[in-house]
């Protein structure tokens, strides 16, 4: 079921004006939304870094969500269409970005103290990562034995210690929190009552996402249950319910940079 989650998105852009409504009120104009969006709103980011194969990344991943993104933003009439690019994490671009992905599977993940600041700044500044832990199919198309959606795999310890890096969040990297199935990630546009998809994590032991808020703000969400499987294989079965999923994730984070929910760098 699809929500008409730009009326939502000004809703809660206008929340922190309602607190205020105590104050005396002066004769200015409210910003239109679309006012508040950031150059590049709509810019999606993959993170590059060294030391990835082809089994730590579905290059057809982001290309592929937008062209999804896209297709039902036309419904809802976003005037800004979404576009995609590979940055390093120190790039002064990558700010632009309304939301950033860093996928791993068996790589090292090692960032540059320039790369962690960087990656520092823009969680701080108000972006939202999304990283995951995924696993393409096998020679046979099948994701039989590859132990997707399994908790404490080498890019899940390795990703979740770059969180606590003094150079990153430090110990605000160490409060992970399951997101809970009502939380409105799950209903922003598509309606997702069980949760997160779960068909890219067949067999596995994990079951909800996590994330790290700043001030009440989601910063970061992890998934170990391989989500970016649907959108980098045109074969994935129940394909259309993981970029729907996807879809949410933008709207989510566009509507908490409508919203101006943006701490300061710590």
């Amino acid at each position: 079921m699809r929500r008409p989650w730009f009326l939502a998105a000004l809703t809660l852009a206008a929340l922190p004006l309602l607190a205020q409504d105590d104050r005396p009120k002066f004769a200015v104009p409210e910003p239109k939304a679309a006012d508040r969006r950031p150059a590049g709103a709509l810019t999606l980011t993959e993170v590059q870094y060294q030391l990835t194969t082809q089994a730590d990344r579905y290059s057809a991943a982001l290309p592929e969500l937008v062209r999804f993104f896209k297709e039902v933003s036309g419904i809802r009439k976003i005037e800004t269409e979404p576009n995609w690019n590979q940055l390093p994490a120190d790039s002064p671009r990558l700010k632009q970005a309304i939301l950033v992905l860093m996928t791993g599977n068996q790589a090292l993940l090692q960032l540059s103290e320039a790369e962690k600041k960087g990656l520092a700044e823009y969680l701080n500044g108000g972006g939202l990562l999304y990283a995951e832990d995924i696993r393409p199919s096998n020679a046979n198309g099948s994701l039989e034995g590859t132990d997707a959606g399994v908790e404490g795999t080498p890019f899940d310890r390795q990703f979740k210690a770059l969180m606590r890096d003094p150079l990153v969040l430090g110990e605000q990297g160490t409060r992970w929190e399951r997101i809970s199935k009502k939380h409105s990630l799950y209903t922003i546009c598509f309606d997702f009552a069980d949760g997160p998809p779960m068909g890219g994590a067949p067999g596995g032991n994990v079951f909800e996402l996590e994330m790290l808020q700043l001030r009440g703000r989601v910063a970061v969400i992890f998934s170990d249950l391989n989500i970016g499987w649907y959108w980098g294989d045109p074969q994935a079965t129940l394909r259309e319910r993981g970029l729907q999923f996807g879809a949410n994730l933008i709207v989510f984070a566009m509507t908490q940079r409508m919203a101006g929910l943006r701490p300061s760098a710590q």
